[in-house]
């Protein structure tokens, strides 16, 4: 019985579709669906290659190396303060000691909260960068996929094998180098972390 109403849904179905499928006499077919015609873009490659791409990575690259060696100085500082505190230990005052235990973790903290608050302004400056590079990229992707009819778009990542020709990631990077050859980062406002406390008044 069950296979019977499965052979009834079947011929339905089959009805069905003879009944959408046949063309009245002196009535025009349906018009059959575009053929696809795809491309292929790596946007991860555009994006590391492309010459604005390279040059926002240095201008990160040259700001965290200076902002590091004012870091470093600071740190030098905080050894300096804690080699003190160390040696004061035996002559100082549980007191004194505490108050120049905190003083030192304060340092500490508030080194610590510089360094993290300028990486995390270093990286929206890069992202912010790198989103512009982006969008000019992928207006470009759909710029030369209209050049070669294309209704798809796909991610190289997404192909598993796919004829040389389909692959425009080289013209886009060519293109992109040549209409958007630098990218000026918009840095974070250089400021100096905290210097520590001298060991001595």
């Amino acid at each position: 019985m069950l296979r019977f109403r499965i052979g009834q849904a079947v011929g339905a179905a089959l009805l069905g579709l003879v009944a959408l499928t046949a063309v009245p006499a002196g009535a025009e077919a349906p018009a059959s669906p575009p053929s696809t015609v795809v491309v292929i873009a790596d946007i991860n490659q555009i994006l590391r290659d492309a010459k604005s791409a390279k040059e926002v990575q240095t201008q990160i690259d040259r700001a965290m190396a200076d902002f590091s060696k004012q870091v470093s100085t600071s740190e030098n500082e905080l050894q300096k303060m804690r080699d003190e505190l160390e040696r004061e230990r035996s002559t100082l005052s549980p007191d004194a000691f505490s108050a120049k235990t905190r003083q030192y973790q304060q340092r500490f903290d508030a080194l610590d909260r510089t360094v993290q608050g300028r990486r995390q302004a270093l990286q929206k400056s890069y992202n912010e960068a790198m989103t512009k590079i982006e969008n000019t990229a992928l207006q470009i992707i759909a710029q030369i996929a209209g050049e070669h009819k294309a209704n798809m778009v796909l991610t190289r990542a997404a192909v598993l094998f796919a004829a040389n020709n389909l692959d425009i990631t080289a013209e886009v990077t060519k293109r992109l180098d040549a209409q958007l050859p630098t990218m000026q980062v918009e840095l974070p406002a250089p400021g100096a972390p905290p210097a520590a406390a001298p060991a001595k008044p």
